[in-house]
């Protein structure tokens, strides 16, 4: 009788081996494809691969529906991922940020993105890349952008996320839908009312108007919520449906291999270990005003995480204000980034970024409940 428990068990135990096996086949053929399609043929030397290189990444969420239009990145973030011991460190950028780079006009950082595409959609992550590199002073390798309704999707996929409204939102836009009414307190959000969530700024219902900094903040919370929700249990058995979805609204410059990398090296991560900065600074319309040392701090951010040993920020700022070496002007006192030094007292207060010319074509740890599966459900080995 014993025997015969144990070959019962034994069998029960290889048929759920031989079935995981078969769905982690379908799931790794499913997505491999769908990667295939988002990503660019490319082939990444070794030397380059996330498994070995720490890598940045510029990531916009592109504000491009079919009743409103348009393409204002209303959500930019700098990423920089090091494999060494399976970190990041994320810098939020204000849309309305002031930047006045040589050669364009003086526009709000969620402008320039849309800009260059229309001059070339061909060129238009390099140059995106050029210029939030500049102002940050590192090199960024990738660029990827997702639309709202990529992103709601998404939400709606993993089945809703929970999330702690920390206001009061309410905020209607008969022209192209918009309804925003989120109560404060801790609550299940479907894909809409996240959306509506990291996006609220405005009220016209009596409720209290939100910051770019509170929405960025917003945005790190429910990237926190996500990673987690994408690593537990009913999380894997959507990836290959959420990472088909992402392909009809992403768009990006990442090699497909270097994706499969990423997904390989990075689905462990805990998101305990991603370091998060909101530059934050003085609204004067209609921009916000970013002071010298809080670029550098963000850039000083994200070279330690490439592994780069730079001195610490009150050690440089004996020595001078600079980022790239140029010393700044007086006025408003927000982040230049630029290669020559302005007329003293100017009083401009531009984030410049002068080290290239643009405009041409050739050019905190979110808790959360969810069980998390510790090996890659997609072996892209």
């Amino acid at each position: 009788m014993y025997k015969k428990i144990v070959k019962i068990a034994l069998s029960c135990l290889l048929v759920g081996v031989a079935t995981v096996g078969v769905y982690a086949a379908v799931l790794y053929k499913d997505a491999s494809e769908v990667i295939d399609k988002i990503g660019t043929p490319e082939p990444v030397a070794e030397a380059q691969s996330a498994k070995v290189k720490p890598l940045t990444f510029l990531l916009m969420g592109i504000d491009h529906r079919e009743n409103a239009g348009g393409l204002n990145s209303d959500v930019i973030m700098v990423v920089t991922v090091n494999p060494n011991d399976q970190s990041a460190a994320l810098v939020s950028i204000p849309r309305d940020m002031e930047l006045g780079p040589e050669g364009l006009p003086e526009r709000k950082a969620n402008y320039y993105y849309p800009y260059f595409y229309n001059l070339n959609k061909d060129t238009a992550f390099d140059n995106t890349k050029q210029l939030f590199g500049d102002l940050l002073d590192v090199p960024i390798d990738y660029a990827a952008t997702i639309d709202f309704d990529g992103f709601r999707q998404t939400v709606d996929i993993l089945g809703g996320l929970t999330i702690n409204v920390d206001m009061d939102m309410r905020y209607v836009d008969d022209e192209d839908g918009t309804n925003i009414n989120l109560k404060k307190g801790i609550a299940k959000l479907d894909g809409k009312q996240v959306l509506d969530f990291v996006r609220y700024r405005k009220s016209n219902r009596d409720t209290q108007e939100s910051s770019d900094f509170e929405r960025n903040q917003r945005q790190q919370q429910v990237m926190g919520e996500m990673l987690g929700a994408l690593k537990s249990a009913g999380g894997i058995s959507k990836l290959s449906q959420i990472i088909e979805t992402l392909g009809n609204h992403l768009r990006t410059d990442v090699p497909a291999v270097q994706i499969r990398d990423l997904i390989s090296t990075y689905f462990h991560m805990d998101p305990s270990k991603i370091n998060y900065m909101n530059l934050e600074g003085e609204w004067v319309s209609p921009y916000v005003i970013v002071k010298d040392e809080d670029i550098e701090k963000a850039s000083m951010l994200l070279k330690q995480q490439l592994g780069e040993t730079v001195p610490s920020f009150t050690d440089r700022g004996a020595k001078d204000d600079s980022v790239t070496g140029s010393t700044y002007g007086g006025g408003r006192g927000n982040g230049s980034v630029s290669g020559s030094k302005p007329a003293a007292g100017s009083g401009s207060g531009k984030s410049t970024v002068s080290r290239s010319t643009y405009g041409t074509t050739s050019a905190s740890d979110f808790a959360n409940p969810y069980r998390t599966i510790t090996q890659n459900p997609l072996p892209f080995d």
